[in-house]
């Protein structure tokens, strides 16, 4: 059974959600949290460990009963589950916003799908329904909306990471002490991984053509299609 946290403020909204994600009994919402604060207190009282999958709202306030809500700080949760603590499971948005930039920001920043709450009520049975897919780990789902800034080629949240690393010129000893592999040459055999999953036949062609790197290859595939 997939163990989902929900990060939302709205408490009505939250409450269908869970009933949909449970009704087929593959996936159990074990908590929630509304704001930003209690999101850092949940994560300080080490809970992380007790859930495989997150379903975060982007427009969240700072504090429960606050009135004013930013998509700034769904960013900065979703930067504080990756980058600090290392969470590597499912991230699904799932928001308000519709703002092409909190898309491609939380895109490249490591969750694994983008979705708009208020869909036609004809497509709602379709989303919640890729949504479950989603959380347990079998697709990477992105509204319609947002598809013009998303390309993941099938890398898993952890191994876009490991991109993002080596595009920040880290070294291997560097990304497997932060992405908490054995060793410099695992994490090295892991990005050897990626680069046969980034790069297309033509690319091949040109590694045997020219001489090129895989890795220097890969990197430039990767970070062009990032700019997008």
């Amino acid at each position: 059974m997939t163990r989902v946290l929900i990060i939302d403020d709205d408490d009505s909204f939250v409450e269908i959600l869970t009933e949909f994600l449970e009704e087929d009994g593959l996936i159990k919402v074990i908590d929630r949290c509304g704001s930003e604060k209690e999101t850092s207190e949940w994560l300080k009282l080490g809970k992380l460990d007790t859930i495989d999958a997150i379903v975060l709202d982007l427009r969240l306030p700072f504090d429960k009963g606050d009135k004013r809500t930013d998509s700034r700080i769904g960013l900065r949760i979703l930067n504080l589950l990756r980058d600090t603590h290392r969470f590597f499971g499912p991230i699904i948005v799932l928001t308000n916003s519709r703002d092409s930039a909190d898309g491609k920001e939380a895109l490249g920043n490591g969750c694994d799908g983008y979705l708009c709450k208020h869909a036609p009520a004809d497509q709602v049975p379709v989303m919640v329904s890729e949504l479950k897919m989603a959380l347990l780990g079998d697709v990477v789902i992105v509204s319609s909306e947002m598809r013009h800034v998303f390309f993941r080629d099938d890398v898993s949240a952890k191994e876009a990471r490991l991109m993002d690393l080596l595009s920040q010129d880290r070294s291997w000893s560097e990304i497997a002490q932060a992405l908490n592999y054995k060793s410099s040459k695992a994490a090295a055999n892991v990005g050897d991984r990626i680069f046969d999953k980034i790069l297309t036949e033509e690319d091949r062609k040109r590694i045997l053509d020219n001489g090129v790197k895989k890795k220097d290859l890969a990197l430039e595939v990767w970070r062009a299609r990032h700019r997008s």
